[in-house]
């Protein structure tokens, strides 16, 4: 067994030391990623992954969320996996580029969604015509427009929180929702975001000439 921190050890390393040592096991990861806590567990086959899971997903979806832990802990447990299914084709390479690119993905959204425990709220009800949104679309915003998060809406799509964040991106880009604040996931208390500046400051002038 072989357990330590990402500190020490990066996960590219752990990576392809298991790769290229042609490993058969359970890697136990928890850390911190750019959209919340993390804790799950990979399953190597012969240097290859085969299944990937966390509290809230499995598959490539775990996948995603887990090769985005920066900081944390790790667990290599050689295990035959033998009641493990193959749920992951993808190469090594191919799975840490899907999810460098998620992360791009995230790091532009974060200027309309800035967490995974944001909470939306409807701007209108009527949709333009001209605006074309796709099923998965439609799914989300019904979710978001019921005050889950996107975290909670993933889960229930079982989506990855990048794909639904994005699709919060796009309706809020198109003035169909707006954030309203952020959800804490233990007490279930939305904290309200502040008004921008220059609202604030059109606010008191406006008081100002009362």
């Amino acid at each position: 067994m072989l357990e330590g921190s990402l500190r020490d050890f990066s996960l590219d390393d752990l990576l392809q030391m298991i790769s290229l040592g042609g490993k058969t096991g359970e890697l136990h990861l928890e850390g911190n990623t750019p959209f919340g806590k993390k804790k799950g567990i990979i399953y190597f086959e012969n240097g290859e992954v085969k299944d990937a899971e966390t509290e809230e997903s499995r598959g490539e979806v775990a996948i995603v969320e887990l090769l985005n832990i920066k900081e944390g802990s790790f667990k290599f447990v050689p295990n035959d996996l033998l009641h493990v299914k193959r749920s992951i084709t993808k190469s090594i390479p191919d799975l840490v580029l899907l999810a460098t690119s998620k992360l791009d993905e995230w790091n532009k959204v974060k200027s309309r969604v800035a967490s995974v425990d944001s909470v939306f709220k409807m701007v209108t009800d009527d949709i333009p015509e001209e605006i074309h949104l796709s099923q998965t679309d439609w799914k989300v915003l019904m979710l978001l427009q019921k005050g889950l998060t996107i975290r909670e809406a993933a889960l229930k799509l079982n989506m990855t929180v990048f794909d639904v964040a994005k699709i919060a991106y796009g309706l809020a880009a198109l003035k169909i929702i707006r954030e309203i604040g952020q959800k804490n996931p233990e007490t279930q208390e939305v904290k309200k975001k502040a008004p921008p500046k220059n609202f604030i400051l059109r606010l008191i002038d406006r008081i100002r000439g009362l």
